[in-house]
Protein backbone atom coordinates (compact mmCIF):
# COMPACT_ATOMS: atom_id res chain seq x y z
CA UNK A 1 0.00 0.00 0.00
CA UNK A 2 1.38 3.34 -0.88
CA UNK A 3 1.30 5.45 1.80
CA UNK A 4 1.50 9.70 0.66
CA UNK A 5 4.20 11.92 2.51
CA UNK A 6 2.46 15.05 3.39
CA UNK A 7 5.01 16.51 5.35
CA UNK A 8 6.31 18.21 2.28
CA UNK A 9 3.06 19.75 1.93
CA UNK A 10 3.58 21.33 5.27
CA UNK A 11 3.81 25.47 4.87
CA UNK A 12 5.05 27.36 8.40
CA UNK A 13 3.37 30.99 8.57
CA UNK A 14 6.19 33.54 9.45
CA UNK A 15 5.74 35.37 12.23
CA UNK A 16 6.80 38.78 12.85
CA UNK A 17 9.70 38.93 15.96
CA UNK A 18 9.55 41.12 18.72
CA UNK A 19 12.02 42.40 20.44
CA UNK A 20 12.76 43.49 24.16
CA UNK A 21 15.69 45.81 24.86
CA UNK A 22 15.19 47.14 28.54
CA UNK A 23 17.75 48.29 31.35
CA UNK A 24 15.30 45.97 33.64
CA UNK A 25 18.18 43.86 34.14
CA UNK A 26 17.53 39.74 33.11
CA UNK A 27 16.04 38.76 36.46
CA UNK A 28 13.57 41.25 36.61
CA UNK A 29 9.63 40.30 37.01
CA UNK A 30 8.93 43.17 34.63
CA UNK A 31 10.10 41.44 31.58
CA UNK A 32 8.21 38.48 32.58
CA UNK A 33 5.27 41.00 32.92
CA UNK A 34 5.78 42.74 29.09
CA UNK A 35 5.90 38.93 27.59
CA UNK A 36 2.99 38.03 29.63
CA UNK A 37 1.13 41.41 28.37
CA UNK A 38 2.40 40.65 24.22
CA UNK A 39 0.79 37.34 24.83
CA UNK A 40 -2.29 37.82 25.98
CA UNK A 41 -2.89 40.32 23.09
CA UNK A 42 -1.26 37.83 20.18
CA UNK A 43 -0.48 34.75 21.68
CA UNK A 44 1.17 33.52 18.32
CA UNK A 45 4.11 36.25 18.75
CA UNK A 46 7.93 35.33 19.02
CA UNK A 47 9.09 37.26 21.79
CA UNK A 48 13.32 37.70 21.77
CA UNK A 49 15.44 38.75 24.58
CA UNK A 50 17.63 41.29 23.00
CA UNK A 51 19.41 42.72 26.31
CA UNK A 52 18.12 42.94 29.47
CA UNK A 53 21.17 44.51 30.73
CA UNK A 54 21.24 47.95 29.19
CA UNK A 55 23.45 50.24 31.54
CA UNK A 56 21.00 52.58 33.39
CA UNK A 57 19.53 54.91 31.21
CA UNK A 58 22.05 54.44 28.70
CA UNK A 59 20.54 55.61 25.17
CA UNK A 60 24.26 55.21 23.66
CA UNK A 61 24.30 51.73 24.70
CA UNK A 62 21.16 50.49 23.77
CA UNK A 63 22.24 52.41 20.52
CA UNK A 64 24.90 50.20 19.75
CA UNK A 65 22.91 47.12 20.56
CA UNK A 66 20.03 47.51 18.48
CA UNK A 67 22.27 49.05 15.38
CA UNK A 68 23.73 45.43 15.44
CA UNK A 69 20.36 44.19 15.74
CA UNK A 70 19.14 46.13 12.62
CA UNK A 71 21.60 43.41 10.48
CA UNK A 72 20.41 40.11 11.80
CA UNK A 73 16.56 40.75 11.84
CA UNK A 74 14.51 40.07 9.35
CA UNK A 75 12.44 43.05 7.96
CA UNK A 76 9.23 44.03 9.90
CA UNK A 77 10.59 43.06 13.05
CA UNK A 78 9.57 45.01 16.16
CA UNK A 79 11.76 46.38 18.99
CA UNK A 80 10.59 47.62 22.14
CA UNK A 81 12.81 49.75 23.82
CA UNK A 82 12.63 49.56 27.66
CA UNK A 83 15.20 52.41 28.43
CA UNK A 84 14.34 55.76 30.70
CA UNK A 85 10.95 55.26 29.02
CA UNK A 86 8.35 57.60 30.37
CA UNK A 87 7.56 60.03 28.61
CA UNK A 88 8.19 64.08 28.96
CA UNK A 89 8.02 67.04 26.95
CA UNK A 90 11.48 66.58 25.92
CA UNK A 91 11.34 62.70 25.43
CA UNK A 92 7.96 61.94 23.56
CA UNK A 93 6.91 58.75 22.67
CA UNK A 94 8.16 57.63 18.85
CA UNK A 95 7.67 55.13 16.29
CA UNK A 96 10.21 54.96 14.10
CA UNK A 97 10.74 53.28 11.03
CA UNK A 98 14.64 52.45 10.03
CA UNK A 99 15.57 49.92 7.28
CA UNK A 100 12.34 48.56 7.44
CA UNK A 101 12.28 47.88 11.36
CA UNK A 102 10.02 49.14 13.78
CA UNK A 103 11.40 50.91 16.92
CA UNK A 104 8.77 52.20 19.82
CA UNK A 105 10.28 54.00 22.91
CA UNK A 106 10.84 57.16 24.10
CA UNK A 107 12.76 60.04 22.17
CA UNK A 108 15.82 60.28 24.45
CA UNK A 109 18.69 60.10 21.51
CA UNK A 110 18.77 56.35 21.38
CA UNK A 111 16.90 56.46 17.55
CA UNK A 112 19.35 59.69 16.37
CA UNK A 113 22.44 57.04 17.59
CA UNK A 114 21.36 54.04 15.93
CA UNK A 115 21.97 55.02 12.68
CA UNK A 116 23.60 57.01 10.36
CA UNK A 117 20.95 58.00 8.38
CA UNK A 118 17.45 59.29 8.84
CA UNK A 119 14.89 57.42 9.48
CA UNK A 120 11.83 56.02 7.05
CA UNK A 121 9.02 57.48 8.89
CA UNK A 122 8.79 58.74 12.66
CA UNK A 123 4.86 58.37 14.14
CA UNK A 124 3.88 59.46 17.71
CA UNK A 125 1.47 56.61 19.58
CA UNK A 126 -1.10 59.29 19.59
CA UNK A 127 -3.66 57.10 18.46
CA UNK A 128 -2.74 53.71 20.40
CA UNK A 129 -5.68 52.37 21.68
CA UNK A 130 -5.34 50.48 24.94
CA UNK A 131 -7.51 49.13 28.19
CA UNK A 132 -4.25 49.77 30.39
CA UNK A 133 -2.64 53.17 31.79
CA UNK A 134 0.27 52.67 33.90
CA UNK A 135 1.94 56.01 33.71
CA UNK A 136 5.42 54.50 35.27
CA UNK A 137 4.68 51.57 32.78
CA UNK A 138 4.49 52.38 29.62
CA UNK A 139 6.58 49.54 28.21
CA UNK A 140 3.40 47.90 28.74
CA UNK A 141 0.60 50.23 28.29
CA UNK A 142 1.76 51.60 25.26
CA UNK A 143 4.58 50.38 23.36
CA UNK A 144 2.95 46.32 24.04
CA UNK A 145 -0.43 47.35 22.01
CA UNK A 146 1.24 49.20 19.37
CA UNK A 147 3.95 46.44 19.13
CA UNK A 148 1.19 43.44 18.20
CA UNK A 149 -0.22 45.57 16.09
CA UNK A 150 2.75 45.98 14.11
CA UNK A 151 3.89 42.44 14.02
CA UNK A 152 0.06 41.72 13.08
CA UNK A 153 1.06 43.56 9.90
CA UNK A 154 -0.86 46.88 10.83
CA UNK A 155 0.31 49.72 9.60
CA UNK A 156 1.51 52.61 12.07
CA UNK A 157 -0.52 55.28 10.57
CA UNK A 158 -3.24 53.83 12.69
CA UNK A 159 -0.80 54.33 15.72
CA UNK A 160 -0.30 57.94 15.52
CA UNK A 161 0.41 61.17 13.57
CA UNK A 162 3.54 61.66 11.86
CA UNK A 163 6.32 63.61 13.52
CA UNK A 164 9.56 64.25 14.13
CA UNK A 165 12.52 63.58 16.58
CA UNK A 166 12.68 66.11 19.39
CA UNK A 167 16.32 64.51 20.64
CA UNK A 168 19.53 65.70 18.96
CA UNK A 169 22.18 63.35 19.35
CA UNK A 170 25.38 62.27 17.74
CA UNK A 171 27.48 59.37 18.82
CA UNK A 172 31.38 60.04 19.53
CA UNK A 173 33.38 57.90 16.75
CA UNK A 174 36.87 57.10 16.81
CA UNK A 175 38.61 59.64 16.20
CA UNK A 176 42.85 59.51 14.32
CA UNK A 177 45.01 61.45 16.45
CA UNK A 178 48.54 61.57 14.59
CA UNK A 179 49.75 58.06 14.30
CA UNK A 180 47.25 56.81 16.95
CA UNK A 181 43.31 55.56 16.29
CA UNK A 182 41.58 55.63 19.20
CA UNK A 183 38.10 54.56 20.13
CA UNK A 184 36.13 53.59 22.80
CA UNK A 185 34.71 50.41 24.70
CA UNK A 186 30.71 50.22 24.06
CA UNK A 187 29.58 46.83 24.92
CA UNK A 188 31.14 44.34 27.85
CA UNK A 189 29.22 40.65 27.30
CA UNK A 190 28.77 38.08 29.91
CA UNK A 191 32.13 36.67 29.24
CA UNK A 192 34.03 39.94 29.88
CA UNK A 193 34.97 40.46 26.22
CA UNK A 194 34.95 44.34 25.69
CA UNK A 195 34.04 45.19 21.83
CA UNK A 196 34.71 48.34 20.87
CA UNK A 197 33.32 51.06 17.83
CA UNK A 198 36.47 50.39 15.74
CA UNK A 199 35.99 48.67 12.69
CA UNK A 200 37.75 46.55 10.50
CA UNK A 201 37.65 49.20 7.73
CA UNK A 202 39.10 51.99 9.89
CA UNK A 203 41.61 50.20 11.11
CA UNK A 204 42.92 49.22 7.86
CA UNK A 205 42.20 53.13 6.60
CA UNK A 206 44.41 54.47 9.69
CA UNK A 207 47.23 51.84 9.88
CA UNK A 208 47.43 51.24 6.07
CA UNK A 209 49.88 48.00 6.84
CA UNK A 210 51.76 49.46 9.76
CA UNK A 211 52.83 47.54 12.60
CA UNK A 212 51.24 48.55 15.77
CA UNK A 213 50.19 48.09 19.27
CA UNK A 214 46.84 48.34 21.47
CA UNK A 215 47.63 50.31 24.62
CA UNK A 216 46.49 48.22 27.25
CA UNK A 217 48.23 50.50 29.77
CA UNK A 218 50.77 48.11 30.82
CA UNK A 219 53.29 47.26 28.42
CA UNK A 220 53.22 43.54 29.15
CA UNK A 221 49.92 43.66 28.14
CA UNK A 222 49.90 45.33 25.22
CA UNK A 223 48.35 43.40 22.08
CA UNK A 224 50.55 43.55 18.89
CA UNK A 225 48.38 41.31 16.30
CA UNK A 226 44.81 40.91 15.42
CA UNK A 227 43.78 36.91 16.18
CA UNK A 228 41.37 35.11 14.19
CA UNK A 229 39.76 33.42 17.27
CA UNK A 230 39.13 33.86 20.72
CA UNK A 231 41.47 30.83 21.52
CA UNK A 232 44.23 32.47 18.79
CA UNK A 233 47.15 33.09 21.24
CA UNK A 234 48.66 32.30 24.67
CA UNK A 235 45.64 31.09 27.45
CA UNK A 236 45.28 33.89 30.20
CA UNK A 237 46.68 36.77 27.78
CA UNK A 238 44.87 39.04 25.87
CA UNK A 239 43.84 39.39 22.55
CA UNK A 240 42.00 41.06 19.79
CA UNK A 241 40.09 40.43 17.10
CA UNK A 242 37.00 41.59 14.63
CA UNK A 243 33.94 40.00 15.84
CA UNK A 244 31.00 38.93 13.66
CA UNK A 245 29.65 42.49 13.54
CA UNK A 246 33.27 43.67 12.42
CA UNK A 247 34.00 45.17 15.62
CA UNK A 248 37.34 44.92 17.26
CA UNK A 249 37.07 42.98 20.49
CA UNK A 250 39.38 42.74 23.42
CA UNK A 251 39.56 39.53 25.45
CA UNK A 252 41.38 36.60 26.87
CA UNK A 253 42.39 33.91 25.36
CA UNK A 254 40.55 30.99 26.86
CA UNK A 255 39.20 33.02 29.27
CA UNK A 256 35.96 34.82 30.19
CA UNK A 257 34.22 36.05 33.48
CA UNK A 258 34.05 32.80 35.81
CA UNK A 259 36.78 30.96 34.30
CA UNK A 260 40.22 30.06 35.75
CA UNK A 261 41.72 33.63 33.59
CA UNK A 262 39.00 35.68 34.33
CA UNK A 263 38.07 38.39 30.81
CA UNK A 264 39.35 41.49 29.52
CA UNK A 265 37.25 43.61 32.13
CA UNK A 266 38.68 41.61 35.29
CA UNK A 267 42.28 41.24 34.05
CA UNK A 268 42.85 44.42 32.36
CA UNK A 269 40.56 46.81 33.96
CA UNK A 270 38.57 47.88 30.50
CA UNK A 271 34.69 49.00 31.26
CA UNK A 272 32.23 50.58 29.57
CA UNK A 273 33.24 53.64 27.40
CA UNK A 274 36.88 53.39 28.60
CA UNK A 275 39.36 54.63 25.82
CA UNK A 276 41.00 51.97 23.29
CA UNK A 277 44.12 53.56 21.62
CA UNK A 278 45.91 51.76 19.13
CA UNK A 279 48.90 52.82 18.08
CA UNK A 280 50.90 52.45 14.36
CA UNK A 281 54.37 52.76 14.13
CA UNK A 282 55.29 56.51 12.34
CA UNK A 283 55.50 56.35 8.47
CA UNK A 284 58.58 56.57 7.05
CA UNK A 285 59.08 59.91 4.94
CA UNK A 286 60.00 59.40 1.38
CA UNK A 287 63.62 59.56 0.57
CA UNK A 288 64.83 62.95 -1.12
CA UNK A 289 67.12 62.47 -4.10
CA UNK A 290 70.08 64.82 -3.72
CA UNK A 291 70.66 66.66 -7.66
Amino acid sequence: MHVEDKSSFLTFAFVTPITLISDFGADNMYVGLLKGSILKRMPEAQIVDLNHSIRKFDPVHAAFVLRAAMDVFPKGTVHVIGINAVATPDHPHRIVKLNGQYFIGADTGVFQLMGTKQPDAVFDLSGVQTDEDFPTFPERSLFVPAATHLAKGGIPEMLGRPASLVTQAENVRPVIEGNALVGHVRHVDGRGNCITDIDRTLFKEAGRGRQFFIDMRRARSDIRRIANTYTDGTPGEPVAMFNAMGLLEIAICMGGSGSGYGGATDLLGLKYDDPVRIEFAAAQAAPTLEL
